[in-house]
């Protein structure tokens, strides 16, 4: 299912998943001319982060459609390089930039240093800082540790006893230990989606890095807003796997004087325009595996739910979840889903296709309490329906949850997995004077499996 949508700003809620107590943002210390950034709560160390980066790039490696040509991956590599060697964070990494043949406008980093860059990219940018942006943004991504840091928080979440015993690394290949966890750095694996505080934070470095590199720190901010305009159809999974902070363009602004004085600043290269004319002479990519996300072909299915739940504590609700599934928080709400649950539909863009989202739904025009939970749960489902048109109510009626009039409402949907249908059970029930939203999606050939943990799961759901 689709659900970005969901909620009044019709934005994703496939973020970060986090412990809110643990979130450590970098602060900005004012009187030295100088920001102070610190990575957050962090289970990994710097060496085990570059482990499991270059395990990851080796499977992303074997998945991805990879420029060999050595005139550009030099110009990359260069030119990244030459980026890292002004991070505000000083890491051992081994910094390899890689360029994937696709036309998507887009970049991910994996931790300890694994850069990959769009060919699209690339040729979207009108000069050398903007691409220079680009990358020091996902720089920024690796030496804040985004990506182990939100695979600290899921173990902490899974096996508490595990890590106070200090057992990462220990017994066992950490590769394997992590995979017995269902954690996994790869193309198709959650810890790739960066929340908005995240890509507020690598906003933040990437500027830092420009500007100390002698780049106008502007570049960032205007690669952004430039490709948004030309380029709409073509920048969807940008915005999908990089979701847009509020006030970035302010923000960025307001941050570069406290960074110094104004530069000469660069802006262009010969060397840029010469690898962009090369890109651009090239055959077109290939079609088939232009991104890295999984396939919406036919996909391994994940594993079936555990039977052993744990408790997931949100903004005004508790629900368990089996403990075998991975959480991502958002502004709006939270995705529950196990390795896999989240695929690429025919267009390209994410969609989830097992477990469940809670949310929260604001009636557009009037309150909760002059629209009432049947209406405003019909407002919700006429949003849900402009992403997905084939969408159809099967059947509704009204439940109590914890003593709460309820809606349960059964939704019969085309699954974005290929050449499947998909059965989903909307939940809706006032939260203060919102809606709380959950729903639970499973291809409908699946959905007998599923029927239990979903039951478990609506009997914990707690209002607090």
């Amino acid at each position: 299912m689709r659900t970005r949508v969901w909620g009044q700003t019709g934005k994703s809620f496939m973020t970060m998943w986090a412990l809110a107590w643990l979130v450590l943002v970098p602060s900005v210390v004012l009187g030295i001319e100088k920001l102070k950034f610190k990575p957050g709560f962090n289970l990994f160390s710097a060496q085990q982060d570059v482990q499991v980066g270059r395990d990851a790039a080796a499977d992303a490696d074997k998945q991805l459609a990879l420029l060999t040509d050595p005139e550009v991956l030099r110009y990359v590599n260069d030119l990244g390089r030459r980026l890292a060697g002004n991070e505000p964070i000083k890491a051992d990494y081994p910094w390899t930039f890689k360029v994937v043949n696709s036309e998507d406008i887009n970049a991910f980093a994996l931790p300890g240093g694994f850069i990959y860059v769009n060919r699209g990219a690339i040729e979207a940018a009108e000069d050398e800082a903007q691409i220079a942006g680009v990358i020091a943004h996902e720089t920024g991504h690796v030496v804040m540790r985004h990506g182990t840091h939100q695979a600290s928080q899921v173990m902490l979440a899974q096996a508490p006893l595990a890590i106070l015993g200090g057992l990462l690394g220990q017994s066992s290949s950490l590769g394997s230990q992590l995979a017995e966890l269902g954690i996994s750095f790869g193309v198709n694996s959650l810890l790739l989606k960066n929340s908005r505080s995240a890509e507020s934070q690598a906003d933040e470095v990437g500027t830092y890095v420009l500007y100390h590199a002698g780049y106008d720190p502007h570049a960032m901010a205007q690669f952004f807003e430039i490709i948004g305009k030309k380029y709409p159809q073509r920048t969807l999974q940008f915005f999908s796997d990089h979701p847009n902070p509020e006030n970035r363009v302010k923000d960025i602004d307001a941050l570069i004087p406290m960074l110094g004085p104004a530069k000469p600043w660069k802006t262009d290269s010969p060397e840029f325009q010469a690898t962009k004319k090369r890109l651009l002479a090239m055959p077109a990519p290939p079609k088939g595996k232009p991104a890295p996300r999984a396939s919406a072909g036919s996909p391994s299915p994940p594993l079936p739910p555990s039977v052993r739940l744990v408790n997931y504590q949100g903004k005004g609700f508790a629900i368990d979840y089996p403990d075998n599934w991975q959480v991502q928080e958002g502004e709006t709400g939270v995705t529950l889903a196990p390795q896999g649950g989240l695929v690429s539909g025919p267009d390209g863009d994410t969609a989830q296709a097992y477990g469940a989202s809670l949310s929260r739904y604001q009636p557009r025009t009037r309150s909760l309490s002059q629209w009432g939970v049947v209406d405003a749960t019909q407002q919700l489902v006429d949003s849900l329906r402009q992403s997905n048109p084939n969408m159809r109510v099967v059947k509704q009626t009204g439940m109590k949850l914890g003593g709460q009039p309820a809606v349960s409402t059964l939704l019969a949907n085309d699954s974005p997995i290929q050449g499947q249908k998909e059965r989903d059970i909307l939940i809706t029930m006032r939260l203060d004077q919102s809606l709380l939203a959950v729903i639970f999606i499973v291809p409908e050939s699946s959905f007998d499996a599923y029927k239990p943990a979903f039951d478990a799961m609506l009997r914990s759901l707690a209002l607090r």
